[in-house]
């Protein structure tokens, strides 16, 4: 029984064509009589190789397309002329993109809903700031408040003890010749 020689070319494409209709590599290995190996190969040579460069393009192209599909549907959504019902769906297909393509981009609602007053105020000291903070209440027993130390009193008007020129009952030989 003579066999069809199909060229490997050929052979790939068909062995694609199964793949991407939906079947698994096990089924069009039996269909055609080859192992699993081969077509693991032969779908691997049909797909573009992934790079940087290939990645980044790829990534690219889906976010115009997403962008593009989310302009139509937003002037749909906006239209007045279109039926309630078909502003309501294409509104919420719009909704659906923007996260898909904030997503793509990094922006997830968890950044974007969070309180910036509320982010500050919630920041955790720093590994360094816990292990100063452990040494000041061993050698303090306790933190000072700002880590400069107890907060000074503010100074008061020279009292008469603070004059070097006032004779004291301490100094008086200073005095003698004075009078």
């Amino acid at each position: 029984m003579p066999t069809e020689l199909i060229s490997i070319d050929e052979q790939d494409e068909q062995i694609f064509a199964a793949w991407k209709s939906g079947k698994g590599q096990r089924d069009i290995a039996r269909e055609m009589g080859l192992s699993q190996t081969v077509v693991e190969q032969a779908i691997d040579r049909a797909l573009p190789t992934l790079s940087q460069i290939t990645q980044s393009r790829s990534y690219k192209r889906q976010l115009f397309l997403m962008e593009d599909l989310n302009t139509e549907f937003y002037a749909i959504a906006k239209s007045a002329k279109s039926d309630l019902r078909d502003r309501y769906d294409a509104a919420h297909l719009c909704a659906r993109l923007n996260e898909r393509i904030c997503a793509m981009n990094g922006w997830t609602s968890v950044n974007i809903r969070m309180d910036p007053i509320a982010a500050q105020a919630a920041e955790q000291p720093t590994s360094y700031q816990k292990i100063t903070d452990v040494l000041m209440n061993l050698k303090y027993g306790g933190r000072p408040s700002d880590g400069d130390g107890a907060a000074l009193a503010p100074p008061t008007a020279p009292s008469g003890a603070d004059d070097p020129d006032r004779a004291t009952g301490t100094n008086r030989e200073r005095d003698k010749g004075a009078t």
